[in-house]
């Protein structure tokens, strides 16, 4: 009996991209024996003709500047969208799921925006949608917030979700320098991008967490209800207050569920050195989470790069060959509550690490305290570190307190005369 074939088409063949082609490549025949069916890429997607001339890609392979080549392509019957442009990759997918095409997107910024509206069209035509590649590159997270560990009501999501910050945090505490200096080194070696904010800023993880909790809640939730703080602020002095304390800095994608509501966060923070994330370094990325029945579960691994990122883009290439297969293309059900209830993050609870700068003269710790005190913010360690005649650095441990609270006590902390500035409020998570 003669094997079966599925024709696909790529749109965009950048580092992802590529690496799908490679990895089909390379694990040909592995994949033909699991699914009995040939995976063949008939066509892809380009802006600039000239420069993928160059790449010296398959002769068997299209390349097209023309979306129109692909939709009216009647052959092709999987679309893998790997392009990053929300927009214009929102449209494209549109017109697929209208031409009765399946989709698998590695596009965060386009499921964080539109990830419920377009599954919600997929199912409307029985078509498949899949997006594994939008969440920790090549680490099988999306997959299981439905199916794995779609018996648990999950409860909080806690999550390394950006390369770029975990290896710049990383290396200011290994090698000792700076932020800048750590940033430089990044974008050298190709970790992070000429313009750094979505990274650092702390904006692409947060369109991560907010992926992840709509999955893991069964609530359409979108990156703009995701509080984000970034690492912009982290200082080498703030690197070595933690060694000595006994905790790491990490960038926390941060999701919970209460009886309260859903509340999602992103911001460094302190870790106890014993907490599982703690030893999450480099580049990497995991997601530590908690279901009402299963506990505690980690997932971890390369959370970016050509192949790690084809793997997750061609595993849902195989499912969605799989349903073909088995005739349930577009089954799958999905549930979304429309009571979502949203807590706010500045009522949420923490302990923080703060740092000022301020002056050396008699009162000074004393009218910091008084601020906290009619706050009713519990200091729990204070220390007076380097100084001159004029000037003195303070850490302060606070307990447990409402983020809300505590920010606006640093306002009128900050408002002192004897307070040069607030170095640093970074909020501690202990195990």
């Amino acid at each position: 009996m003669m094997m079966k074939n599925v024709s696909i088409a790529l749109l965009g063949c950048g580092t992802v991209g590529k690496g799908v082609i490679d990895l089909l490549a390379m694990n040909k025949s592995l994949i033909e024996e699991q699914l009995d069916t040939a995976i063949s890429i008939k066509k892809v997607l380009v802006r600039d003709l000239k420069k993928y001339k160059q790449m010296k890609l398959p002769k068997n392979i299209a390349i097209t500047t023309d979306f129109e080549d692909i939709i009216n392509d009647d052959e092709i019957k999987i679309v893998v969208e790997v392009m990053g442009s929300a927009d214009f990759a929102k449209n494209c997918i549109e017109s697929c799921f209208l031409k009765g095409k399946s989709v698998v997107s590695a596009n965060k910024d386009l499921i964080a925006d539109y990830g419920i509206p377009l599954l919600k069209l997929s199912q409307k035509h029985n078509v498949d949608f899949q997006f594994e590649a939008s969440v920790a590159g090549g680490i099988p997270i999306v997959r299981p917030m439905y199916s794995s560990l779609n018996s648990n009501a999950i409860e909080e999501m806690t999550g390394i979700l950006n390369g770029t910050t975990n290896f710049i945090l990383t290396n200011m505490a290994q090698q000792g320098i700076s932020y800048e200096a750590a940033l430089t080194e990044a974008q050298k070696l190709g970790f992070a991008e000429a313009d750094p904010t979505s990274d650092v800023g702390g904006f692409d993880a947060a369109r991560k967490i907010a992926i992840l909790a709509t999955l893991g809640f069964h609530s359409e939730l979108t990156f703009k209800e995701v509080s984000v703080e970034g690492i912009e602020k982290v200082t080498q002095a703030d690197i070595q207050h933690a060694t000595e304390m006994g905790y790491v800095i990490k960038l926390l994608a941060v999701a919970k569920q209460t009886n309260k509501g859903i509340s999602m966060s992103v911001y460094p923070a302190f870790l106890q050195k014993n907490h599982p994330l703690a030893s999450v370094g480099g580049a990497n990325n995991a997601i530590f989470v908690h279901g009402n029945c299963v506990g505690d579960v980690m997932f971890y691994g390369q959370g970016a790069g050509s192949l790690p990122t084809a793997s997750a883009v061609v595993s849902d290439v195989m499912n969605v060959i799989t349903h073909f297969n088995n005739q349930i293309t577009g089954k799958r059900r999905y549930l979304w509550r429309e009571d979502k209830k949203l807590y706010s993050t500045s009522r949420i609870m923490s302990p923080y690490y703060l740092r000022m700068i301020v002056d050396n003269a008699p009162g000074v710790l004393s009218s910091i305290s008084g601020i906290f005190a009619e706050s009713n913010i519990s200091i729990r360690s204070l220390i007076q570190k380097d100084e001159t005649k004029e000037i003195a650095e303070i850490v302060i441990l606070i307990d447990s307190s409402p983020n809300g609270l505590v920010k606006k006590a640093l306002k009128k902390v900050e408002s002192l005369d004897c307070v040069r500035k607030v170095a640093s409020a970074i909020r501690v998570v202990e195990v």
